[in-house]
């Protein structure tokens, strides 16, 4: 019970301090179940990233079920699920509340024009965290996965291929590189 209480305050504390959608809570919940509670393994993490990222749904939500899981089975997964969505409910209901009564204040305005600024900076920050967990490898660059990256980007930039196929390219092409190069 110990631990599933652990779960719910954790992840309440980790939507309480990401701001920005899924993506920008990367990083908090890098620190928090790697880097501070020690429930997984950088490795372990980048790879539930990874499952994250081709699962249906909202980012932050699949990521806390995945922890749950690992960490207590189905109870855990229900915890920290709960602990995902509680803070983002209450928060959604004050700012739009907030807004519905302040959207024409000015100061209201800057105010959300720097959160974007801090949303952007999180998600940069998530990008550093993921591209040297996967285009490296024990300090040696993995040339394969840069290639997989770059090929990746360009068909999203370029042809704005629905993310779906590209998830799919990349990971054949991943599969193809394992079974060629490693």
């Amino acid at each position: 019970m110990k631990l599933l209480l652990d779960i719910v305050f954790t992840f309440i504390k980790i939507q309480l301090l990401s701001f920005g959608g899924g993506h920008a809570s990367i990083p908090v919940v890098q620190t928090e179940v790697v880097e501070i509670k020690h429930w997984m393994t950088m490795k372990e993490y980048l790879d539930l990233l990874a499952m994250d990222e081709i699962t249906p749904g909202p980012l932050a939500i699949n990521c806390a079920t995945f922890v749950g899981k690992k960490l207590a089975g189905v109870p855990g997964s229900i915890a920290a699920t709960v602990g995902c969505i509680i803070p983002s409910c209450v928060i959604a209901l004050v700012f739009s509340r907030m807004y519905k009564k302040y959207f024409q204040n000015q100061t209201f305005v800057n105010e959300l024009r720097s959160l974007r600024c801090m949303v952007i900076a999180l998600l940069a920050a998530t990008t550093l965290t993921l591209s040297s967990g996967s285009l490296y490898k024990d300090s040696t660059v993995q040339l394969d996965s840069i290639v997989i990256f770059l090929l990746s980007f360009f068909l999203l930039k370029r042809y704005r291929l629905n993310p779906l196929y590209v998830i799919l390219i990349g990971g054949t092409l991943g599969i193809l590189s394992g079974l060629i190069w490693h």
